[in-house]
């Protein structure tokens, strides 16, 4: 996954985000003419550990940090500030989340009981997992002992059964009582009790079934007699996981991936397979056999990965879904977004090499081979399949591309059949696949629909492995879902050489927000889909096998490039700065001229101390990030701004902001990047940089004014500084508003049509079917829609905006159908051939 852009972005709570087009109808021309054949495994998942989505998510665990090494760095990494630093100086855009070993864990005293809890490193269990927690108990009078709170509370359900084991080593014969109870300790939801435990370290067992359903619940384990005695792995699951298996599954998140019935897998990263050091990369052979052997890892996402789903259980789950494996392999770069380290040394990376080479052979090699032989060990006789290899993770440059060259070779060599990905064009070098990742606005989404339309077909194959639209959704609104589906048509569109995609990360937990824009959220009782999760679901089981012509007509004003429109306004960052002498001239007339001695009634602020003093407007705290003036008396459109601007202190230049509108605005930020560079950005959906980027060397001194000129012409702008043209912009107007796509399910002989509508208004559309011989006159409809782009679903309203399925019994070769505002759309009806193929 991408580095979050975190710099300069301004969050614009503007009353109304529709607008109001002239669409009203759109002809489409469907042609039974064969285009394009589907690939069969165009749609799959991306699992990576980054939002709790395994530990404290699918992997079923109910307790926080088992192994009390939540705190345990990587090598050469200290704490500073809070945050994670590694020895070359990359500061942790996360703050560290665990505060302690103890994380989770705190004393139960009550009634006079008396106790206390530590980390103890002395008589370890294993030398993975050497911290054990130690507890006195010195009064157990009342309730004396330890209690884990889970990942931000435990849920139970009545009546079902929940499997708690722990090692134990205590030089005393001590008795347990375990219990799961409510956070206040009032409520006691299960019990069970482990007698004689004594000794070195062993196993203890028992089984707790639930009295009533609660869902935030803990861990409770109090001990008889004064004694000290010492606990590692402690561990509950539910009985009921996904098949029952041990180590297993939660079950509503497994069949939430399920229900897409994905192609293929790709895991375990994301930039956890690269850490934010090479000794933090993922490393397959500590993650696999028993849990208590297995040492887990600090996770570049800001918590300890505890990898109970180790290589082995990815492999399982890839196998559970039915979907080919897409495994990632280090290819010795740490994440190049953390100031990555590099292997130069040879011997180095052929270790690292043969750590790939050991992994292919521990999934598909013969018993009689080493890493086959472990994985019988591990309860799999039979061969697991992989028939994709990631070769890195967003790496690119030399140092990348000399180490691809190294790795392709190695892999290819031992295994011809499976199909190699690199993570950006290498040169001079073969190439199969290469992985492109977008993580952009609406706006992007919707205009780069044909992205693909016109891409060399004689280059390698492309996977697009992670997008998603990540500004102005919050945790996500179907106006985003409904420009992925655009993006989603055009990939499936031009799928003989997009072969395969896969959405963003798909789980969180809602209470780690580290990254946002995942499809699945959940606690430890309830789960909901985003409404990005459903245009998934719609294509990935609606996903035709060979797509036909399609011929959108839009004879409206709506798909016209418009002369963009909005407010102007006035931008800081880190920085002290005056703004006087604004003027904004349209056809030689002057609609609006500053005269701040009389104040700044006609402006409105969202972020700064704005304050008019000398016939000046100044920003005039240099800490504050991301400050905003508007006037909000001109609408511009054509015309010419002039204005003064001075930089008093602080660690960057000014800005300026043009076309803000619906979220949507232009700004020029001069002594932008610590004052090193003046730059140009096309920003949407109210928040970060992403419709483009215009950069130029530069800087702005302290305590001088400037001359600013902007020329707005048609879309076109032209940026002068001191009288000089420095830079120049055209803003793209010309975002399609509607989009079709039409295909064939050859298997079920039926015509696949998807339509989507980004706009408010309701489309008729005219459809036009050619060259079948038959049509069947009734088709099952499927419609993702919603009463404005910021509806979202939510925990307490999780279906609010889901697919739902009707009947539409006018098809005919010529029919016409309405498409909702805001909607995704896919129509299904029989077609008999008569078809022309190519």
């Amino acid at each position: 996954m991408k580095h979050k852009i975190i710099g300069f972005c301004i969050f614009l709570l503007i009353g109304g985000v529709s607008t109001s087009y002239a669409v009203r109808e759109v002809g489409i021309e469907i042609k039974a003419d064969y285009k394009t054949k589907v690939s069969p495994e165009l749609y799959g998942l991306f699992f990576e550990e980054i939002n709790h989505a395994g530990d404290g998510g699918l992997y079923a665990e109910m307790v926080v940090n088992r192994t009390f090494k939540e705190l345990v760095l990587p090598e050469n990494c200290k704490i500073e500030n809070g945050k994670v630093v590694t020895a070359n100086g990359w500061p942790g855009w996360s703050r560290l989340k665990p505060q302690s070993n103890l994380h989770g864990w705190s004393e139960i005293a009550q009634d006079g009981g008396q106790v206390t809890i530590s980390i103890d490193d002395q008589s370890p269990l294993n030398k993975q997992n050497y911290n054990s927690l130690k507890v006195e108990v010195k009064n157990a009078q009342g309730r004396a002992g330890f209690a884990n709170e889970g990942y931000w509370g435990m849920a139970v359900v009545e009546n079902e059964n929940y499997n708690l084991s722990f090692y134990a080593n205590s030089p005393t014969n001590v008795n347990l009582t375990a219990s799961i109870e409510s956070i206040d300790g009032n409520t006691i939801y299960a019990t069970s009790t482990i007698n004689n435990v004594q000794g070195t370290w062993k196993q203890y067992k028992c089984k707790l079934t639930a009295n009533k359903t609660g869902t935030k619940a803990r861990l409770v384990i109090t001990v008889d007699r004064p004694a000290t005695l010492k606990f590692n792995i402690v561990s509950l699951f539910p009985e009921k996981t996904y098949k029952n298996r041990e180590n297993g599954w939660r079950v509503d998140i497994y069949e939430k991936l399920a229900a897409l019935k994905p192609k293929f897998l790709r895991f375990p990263g994301g930039c956890f397979v690269e850490g934010c050091t090479l000794d933090n990369r993922y490393k397959w052979k500590e993650t696999i056999g028993p849990v208590e052997e297995r040492p887990g890892h600090w996770n570049v996402w800001g918590y300890r990965s505890m990898d109970g789903i180790g290589y082995h259980e990815y492999l399982q789950l890839a196998e559970d879904l039915n979907a080919e494996v897409l495994y990632v392999v280090n290819v010795g770069l740490s994440c190049q977004f953390r100031k990555a380290e590099v292997l130069t040394d040879s011997q180095i990376i052929n270790l690292y090499v043969q750590d790939a080479l050991d992994a292919l052979e521990y999934a598909m090699g013969s018993t009689d081979t080493k890493w086959g032989a472990a994985r019988v060990k591990n309860g799999r006789s039979n061969p697991f399949k992989i028939k994709y290899i990631e070769i890195g993770n967003e790496n690119h440059g030399a140092d990348y591309n000399r180490l691809y060259q190294i790795f392709y070779d190695a892999i290819k060599a031992k295994y011809p059949e499976i199909i190699t990905i690199a993570t950006a064009v290498v040169p001079d070098a073969p190439l199969e696949v290469v992985d492109e990742h977008y993580y952009k606005g609406s706006n992007w989404f919707l205009a780069n629909s044909n992205l693909y339309d016109k891409q060399n077909r004689k280059g390698p194959k492309i996977y697009v492995g992670e997008y998603a639209v990540h500004t102005g959704i919050d945790e996500g609104n179907l106006g985003g879902a409904i420009a992925e589906a655009a993006f989603m048509m055009g990939i499936e569109r031009n799928s003989d050489i997009v072969t395969m995609a896969s959405y963003s990360e798909m789980l969180q937990n809602s209470n780690d927000r580290g990254w946002n824009y995942n499809a699945i959220h959940f606690d430890s009782s309830r789960i909901f889909g985003r409404s990005s999760y459903y245009i998934q679901e719609m294509f990935m089981n609606n996903t035709p096998t060979v797509m036909v012509d399609c011929n959108v007509v839009d004879n409206s004003d709506s798909h016209k490039p418009s002369i963009p429109q909005g407010l102007f306004g006035l931008r800081t960052y880190a920085t002290d700065a005056e703004f006087k002498d604004i003027r904004i001239t349209q056809d030689g007339n002057i609609v609006y001229a500053s005269d701040f001695s009389k104040g700044s009634q006609e402006w409105g602020t969202e972020v700064g101390s704005w304050i008019t003093e000398n016939g000046v407007y100044r920003q005039s705290n240099n800490t504050l990030q991301n400050t905003a003036a508007y006037l909000n008396k001109v609408i511009l459109s054509n015309c010419t701004i002039e204005l003064k601007a001075k930089r008093n202190s602080g660690s960057e230049g000014f800005m300026v902001m043009i076309y803000k509108n619906d979220g949507y605005y232009v700004q020029w930020n001069l002594g932008g990047y610590k004052n090193t560079q003046h730059v140009i950005h096309g920003i949407s959906d109210y928040g970060c940089m992403e419709d483009f980027t215009i950069r130029k060397p530069g800087s702005i001194e302290l305590n001088r004014w400037y001359d600013l000129k902007l020329v707005l012409n048609n879309g076109h702008i032209d940026f002068y500084l001191d009288g000089q043209l420095i830079q120049s912009a055209d803003i793209n107007t010309n975002i399609p508003r509607f989009f079709a796509n039409a295909g064939i399910d050859e298997k079920s002989g039926e015509l696949i049509i998807k339509l989507v509508n980004p706009t408010g208004e309701p489309i008729d559309t005219k459809l036009s079917l050619t060259d079948f011989s038959s049509i069947s006159s009734s088709a099952e409809v499927i419609t993702l829609s919603g009463e404005n782009p910021l509806a979202e679903n939510s925990f307490d309203n999780p279906t609010k905006i889901s697919p739902i399925k009707s009947t539409f019994d006018g098809v005919d070769s010529n029919f016409i159908y309405t498409v909702k505002p805001w909607s995704a759309t896919i129509l299904r009806f029989g077609v008999k051939k008569g078809l022309n193929t190519i």
